[in-house]
């Protein structure tokens, strides 16, 4: 038996912030150059906080954004997810995971399910989104892209990357549609005042593989995640507060990347590496031995290919 804590879960973003506010909390790797430089971007658990606070208030203030709302969260890995997944616990809405490569015709049923009004996602994905509108809840599209957090004398080179993938492209915003980065800047840097109960109220909706028929919006409540967190942190005993590096490359959309991948690392106040392709197995490689990876958590075929 091992205590659970009746806490919201943004607590382990909260409580990792006060104690170690220096300490870098996200890391997104995107590759290496010579000389040791590499292309990245990163965020301090202050900023992290604060970050996330800001989206917190521009969801409330800006969008109207209640207490118990859905907004679905629809990026790969990169640290807009996390100011934006904390951000949205910080309202009181609910998270909604969703897979950034679904086509419309499977993104739609979905949001209908989930009754999610608010979706964050990257200008690539726009015309999708768009696509189905007209034939769902969404009110509210909010756009970011992988280049915003890289380091400035390296971000147009790595935009001609993203536009060249198809992920990030030249978009004309319609009402109802924001550039996340408006957002954070417009927004006063405290988030709204929410009171959540852990134990029954919901914060992520988490979509089933849906073998059965179409996938199902499985409800989480606070204390589901947080007991999942910390389980995590008995299994493993060996973990150090403060002191680990996990790779993340295992989709944050998923069940197993949210809660082992990312929550994980937050309860521990550790570093969390983001790798966008999971599939890259020599740039996974790279970074465990360049950033020293303490934790790698992920599936049988990236052990086999790591092996291989």
């Amino acid at each position: 038996d091992i205590p659970i804590p009746e806490i919201p879960l943004q607590r382990l973003l909260t409580d990792a912030a006060a104690k170690y506010p220096n300490k870098i909390a996200v890391r997104m790797v995107l590759k290496y150059l010579p000389l040791g430089l590499a292309v990245q971007g990163k965020l301090r658990y202050r900023d992290l906080d604060r970050l996330s606070d800001q989206f917190a208030a521009a969801l409330a203030g800006k969008l109207g954004v209640k207490k118990g709302d859905k907004v679905a969260l629809m990026l790969p890995n990169i640290p807009q997810h996390t100011i934006a997944y904390f951000g949205i616990l910080k309202a009181g809405a609910v998270v909604v995971n969703t897979n950034f490569t679904y086509p419309a015709a499977e993104l739609e049923p979905l949001m209908n399910v989930a009754e999610a009004q608010t979706v964050i996602t990257m200008s690539g994905l726009y015309d999708r989104v768009l696509q189905i509108q007209p034939k769902t809840a969404i009110k509210n599209i909010i756009l970011t892209d992988i280049p915003e957090f890289v380091t400035k004398v390296l971000r147009n080179s790595v935009a001609k990357t993203v536009k060249a993938g198809g992920m990030m492209k030249d978009v004309t915003l319609k009402p109802g549609a924001y550039w996340m980065s408006d957002l954070l800047a417009q927004a006063p840097a405290k988030a709204p005042a929410v009171t959540i109960d852990p134990k029954n109220d919901p914060a992520v909706f988490q979509f089933t593989g849906g073998t059965t028929g179409l996938p199902k919006a499985a409800e989480l409540t606070h204390n589901n995640l947080v007991s999942n967190t910390y389980q995590l942190l008995a299994w493993v005993p060996s973990l150090v507060r403060g002191d680990e590096k996990m790779l993340c490359a295992l989709p944050g959309f998923h069940v197993y990347g949210m809660t082992v991948g990312i929550l994980l690392s937050f309860a521990l106040a550790g570093e969390l590496v983001l790798v966008p392709d999971p599939r890259n197995t020599s740039h996974s490689l790279e970074v465990i031995q360049r950033e020293r990876i303490t934790l790698f958590p992920g599936v049988p075929t990236m052990y086999i290919a790591i092996i291989n």
